[in-house]
């Protein structure tokens, strides 16, 4: 499988800058960035970023930086929990994300990046996180994503197992927010040269750190999440991580062991009990001076390597019994009847929330739906079942969404349909504000009479809502900015032709089948 590191400058630019790619949250189809993307490319051009600044009185007042206003990014609450954590996606502001795109793909730059990556390897660290080229068979780049993790962690676990005894498992504490935005001019030139040339805006560190501030208020604490150039740039200070940890598990004569890192989670392998605590201290060392902390609630050492390297859900399903078999090119289930499925998948969603078998559970269940045909009163029942379903497991929302409007178009009447989805809407109002969940209840709740106020303003933008901005773009110069088509985010015409129900090909990121 490629990686972005095996793309020539034009062809890398070309994919940081795909819709999916701009922002690698899930939309319903109907919501496309690449307008934007497409006119600010336009309109912006070669021009550099102090020529498309806005003067407020030219002569005067210096140049107005985007780092001097607040809300330059756009932000969606998404909910990581049933309790109360929530993560914030952000949309990069266009001109930035463009500008900094274009910067990072010159040819010279380009180079220098793909360089410092050789030059920052380790031989016994491998790296499966570095975003991938999405393939023919890839429904989208998140899919690629996940299938890397079961190629490159799991499956690389196993095999590692039969040479390691002890496994070492950790990851890094909040890493997006923890990095340090100089620290990414630390990683393409080293820390002593970087701070020598802190004042030197050319160099090409500087200049990302330089933009990164620029989005965020001019904080230097955190960099955007949501996007995969930020992916990419997260990508850049872990491998400097890699080359200082590397460098120091080398001093101290250690040789036989072997690390894999997808993104903030290490995996660590040994066969020295003390040489891997050694390792384990070596790399809160090297974490702590990029101002990093490792998650001691998710580190612990292992000899069930072949256990361990498995997660924890997946072991369940396959101790619990599968409820699902296949022949040929037929799913059928081992229970009676869709509601015992359904209590099955719910009992395993209070003991594995947000998990990846969670998801593929739901999403074989969606797709043996559109085969069924229930009563009334068992179609109420079930949905029922999946709605707090969707409360446990936040990251399954949009595959639960999708059954739910399924089984909505199961019931006869218009009033009683419109009863049900009100309150449903009223139970996720138990998390006000979450901009995913509004999103994906807006794709089922569009065609009703009286429809729903949401308040997330993308949704806001696709009932055609007047004075929404999702970026303040006070910064740039009117002329770069005059037909900005914020707008043209939502297709209208798509829109307008979806049903409110769901299919399961838009939320899930495989073919069970």
């Amino acid at each position: 499988m490629r990686t972005v590191l095996d793309l020539t400058n034009t062809e890398a630019r070309c994919y940081f800058l795909e819709s999916e790619n701009y922002c690698s949250m899930q939309f319903p189809p109907y919501i496309n960035f690449k307008p934007i993307i497409d006119y600010v490319e336009e309109k912006v051009g070669d021009t550099s970023l102090y020529k498309i600044l806005k003067y407020p009185n030219k002569g005067k007042i210096p140049k107005q930086m985007p780092s001097r206003f607040e809300n330059v990014n756009y932000k969606i609450l998404i909910k990581k929990d049933a309790q109360y954590t929530y993560r914030p996606i952000q949309l990069i502001n266009p001109y930035l994300y463009y500008l900094l795109v274009r910067t990072m793909t010159t040819a010279e730059n380009w180079k220098e990046i793909i360089d410092r990556f050789s030059a920052l390897s380790v031989p016994n660290i491998e790296v499966a996180s570095i975003p991938k080229v999405k393939e023919k068979k890839d429904k989208s780049h998140l899919s690629a994503s996940v299938s890397s993790w079961w190629e490159k962690v799991e499956q690389r676990s196993l095999e590692l197992a039969l040479s390691y005894r002890y496994m070492l498992v950790t990851d890094i504490t909040n890493c997006y927010g923890a990095i340090y935005t100089h620290t990414i001019a630390w990683a393409l030139m080293g820390k002593d040269k970087a701070k020598n040339n802190r004042n030197n805006h050319k160099l090409l560190g500087n200049t990302i750190d330089d933009y990164i501030q620029g989005m965020q208020y001019g904080q230097t604490n955190g960099i955007p999440q949501g996007s995969v150039l930020s992916d990419f740039i997260a990508e850049i200070v872990l491998a400097y991580a890699d080359k200082l940890l590397g460098d120091k598990i080398k001093n101290e004569n250690i040789s036989e062991y072997r690390i894999i890192r997808y993104r903030d989670d290490y995996r660590v392998f040994c066969n020295s009990k003390e040489h891997i605590e050694r390792i384990a201290f070596l790399l809160q060392e090297v974490l702590a001076s990029l101002n990093f902390q490792l998650n001691s609630r998710k580190t612990f050492l292992t000899e069930e390597v072949i256990s361990e390297s498995i997660k924890p859900d997946k072991k369940d399903y396959i101790m619990e019994g599968p409820i699902y078999r296949k022949t040929k090119k037929i799913i059928y289930s081992t229970l009676s009847n869709l509601q015992q499925e359904a209590l099955f998948i719910h009992q395993f969603s209070k003991k594995h929330p947000n998990t990846g078998t969670l998801s593929k559970l739901l999403t074989i269940f969606a797709q043996r739906l559109g085969k069924n045909t229930t009563n009334c009163d068992d179609t109420i029942a079930l949905i029922s079942i999946f709605t707090d379903i969707a409360i446990l497991s936040p990251k399954a929302y949009k595959i639960v969404l999708a059954i739910i409007s399924r089984l909505i178009g199961k019931i006869p009447t218009t009033d009683k349909r419109e009863q049900i989805v009100k309150d449903i809407y009223k139970k996720f109002q138990r998390f006000p504000n979450i901009g995913e969940v509004q999103i994906w209840l807006q794709r089922i709740t569009y065609d009703l009479r009286y429809p729903i106020a949401y308040t997330e303003d993308i949704c806001k933008i696709v009932n055609n809502e007047p004075n929404v901005r999702l970026w303040n773009n006070d910064w740039v110069a009117n002329k770069y900015k005059v037909a900005f088509p914020q707008h043209k985010i939502c297709t209208d015409w798509i829109r307008n032709c979806y049903t409110p129900v769901i299919n399961i090909d838009e939320v899930s990121l495989f073919n069970v089948y």
